[in-house]
């Protein structure tokens, strides 16, 4: 089979989509993003990207800390508004009935309803062409007890979804290995 070639733009892997909450009071914001990933496990660090046009950018360099919020599939359409709407013109936390949550360690509040929250300090930011990279610095982590077996989150429970190109895929069919399996069980 040959391949065709795509713009470098494409995104070729799904990435999560995440609701990110920024600022505190009133100013307080969410944010859509599918810019998200760790980079680094020690210590944790996982780096979100927001162009500077976004209202959340300015709340987010004026605070230094964020929070990033996992829906579950049940929660997709709040997840999808929180990415088509500007906090400058509509109070998102109000207009979907979220609570926000106190955090343990960043002043930025979780939204209680969603079922796993990472509390974030920024340690460093990069501008890079359209974007600019926070990478923040995990200092906190919470999940709905459901989705915890045996102090560790269970993948058989997660009822989530990835952003590929314009496109939700939902992500619940369960674990199908564990990292490292490979090592005892041969190449066929």
């Amino acid at each position: 089979m040959s391949k065709i070639s795509l713009s470098p733009g494409y995104s070729t892997f799904p990435m999560p989509a995440a609701v990110i909450s920024v600022g505190t009071g009133d100013e307080a914001n969410l944010i859509t993003l599918a810019y998200v990933g760790k980079v680094c496990s020690k210590p944790p660090i996982i780096a979100i990207s927001i162009q500077p046009i976004r209202h959340s950018y300015h709340i987010i360099e004026k605070l230094g800390e964020f929070v990033i919020n996992y829906p579950t599939i049940n929660q997709l359409r709040e997840m999808d508004y929180c990415g088509t709407r500007s906090g400058r013109n509509v109070n998102k936390w109000k207009e979907l009935n979220l609570t926000k949550e106190k955090a343990s360690v960043v002043s930025v509040p979780l939204v209680k309803e969603f079922p796993w929250n990472m509390e974030c300090k920024v340690v460093n930011r990069i501008e890079l062409g359209t974007h600019v990279c926070y990478f923040g610095e995990v200092v906190a982590v919470h999940s709905d007890e459901e989705y915890v077996k045996n102090g560790s989150l269970d993948p058989d429970k997660f009822n989530f979804f990835a952003y590929i190109s314009g496109i939700y895929i939902a992500l619940n069919k369960g674990a199908i290995e564990r990292h490292g399996f490979s090592l005892s069980k041969p190449l066929e």
